[in-house]
């Protein structure tokens, strides 16, 4: 079959002005569609397909791909441990804290309950059942002898109670106000006993050994720990301010015997190292042998102050001394020297 020239002009001009019906142009548009770029092609390829073509350029691909997972492993579970570790020490520091707390309250709520036994003389009534009108400071006081001792009415349900018991400390307008023990067999006994012997951080406010509390002594020392929840002997640091000793002069040591007032003369840190002999050992001094002796005693611990103080001693004066832990030296000390008024 042959076609002369008019007839092949006619069929090539049909074709060339031929349009697509709607459902060809779609199958052309899905085709077109379907061709994906190499780097679309890439990245739908299996992870097992990948790490074949990287085996291709990298035979060790394999080890260090598995080196690398250990690795991160192994950084996980650091980071794990420590976090383990941290919420351990936390919970623990937590736990020990309020362990510390609660014993502390516990022993303020023991020294509470002994304050509470002390008898108070301005509640005595007349022989008509009336309160007294006495005024409390002209009241003699009454005592009582139990077993083989003369104590203070006012103490005696404490000295029965506990012998080792000697009087009461007491600084008005601060947290200071306790029971002071006195061993002298045993002199730290109270460091870290309640009144009652059984154990306690606090411990109890104690007199040195060689000191008298009833004689008494020139000096009588009275230690006490520096607690850091602020009870005991924490207060005395304040002392380092003058406003806060114009303000916290006067001191209260009652004992078995009698009651007494004292008017601070000192205050100062210093710090315990029997090797170095420029330190003054003001817990050595408990009686004068002489009266140049006192004066040294009050002279040094005067000059110890940081601020002056007006108020001083004389030879015959009676003093008390409060000892506490001081921490900026190792084995450090505050202290606080008064006489008695």
């Amino acid at each position: 079959m042959s076609f002369n020239q008019d007839e092949i002009d006619e069929i090539l001009a049909k074709y060339s002005s031929y349009q697509p019906n709607s459902d060809e142009k779609k199958y052309e548009e899905e085709e077109k569609g379907s061709e994906k770029p190499l780097d679309e092609v890439d990245r739908v390829l299996s992870r097992a397909e990948i790490i074949k073509q990287q085996q291709k350029k990298d035979p060790d691909i394999k080890k260090k791909a598995a080196a690398k997972l250990r690795k991160k492993k192994r950084a996980n579970a650091i980071l794990n441990a420590l976090l383990v570790f941290f919420i351990l020490v936390f919970l623990g520091s937590g736990a020990y804290l309020g362990f510390y707390f609660y014993k502390i309250h516990k022993a303020q709520s023991g020294f509470d309950d002994l304050k509470s036994l002390i008898r108070d003389s301005s509640d005595d009534k007349g022989d008509n059942g009336e309160e007294s009108s006495v005024d409390p400071d002209m009241v003699v006081p009454k005592y009582v002898n139990i077993d083989g001792v003369s104590v203070q009415e006012k103490f005696a349900d404490l000295y029965t109670r506990n012998h080792e018991f000697i009087g009461w400390l007491t600084v008005d307008g601060t947290n200071i106000d306790y029971p002071v023990m006195h061993t002298p067999d045993d002199e730290e006994k109270y460091l870290r006993r309640d009144f009652d012997g059984n154990s306690s951080s606090s411990g109890t406010l104690f007199v040195a050994a060689a000191s008298d509390p009833i004689a008494p002594s020139d000096n009588v020392i009275i230690y006490g720990h520096n607690m850091k929840a602020g009870t005991m002997f924490h207060s005395l640091l304040n002392f380092e301010k003058k406003e806060y000793y114009e303000e916290h002069k006067l001191i209260e040591f009652d004992t078995i015997e009698e009651d007494a007032q004292y008017e601070v003369i000192a205050a100062f840190r210093t710090k315990i190292d029997e090797s170095d002999p420029s330190l003054y050992k003001y817990y050595e001094f408990h009686n004068a042998s002489s009266e140049e002796e006192f004066n040294e005693y009050v002279s040094k611990v005067k000059s110890m102050t940081p601020y002056e103080i007006e108020t001083t001693a004389k030879y015959g004066d009676k003093l008390i001394t409060l000892s506490t832990c001081a921490y900026h030296a190792d084995e450090g000390r505050y202290v606080i020297v008064a006489k008695k008024l």
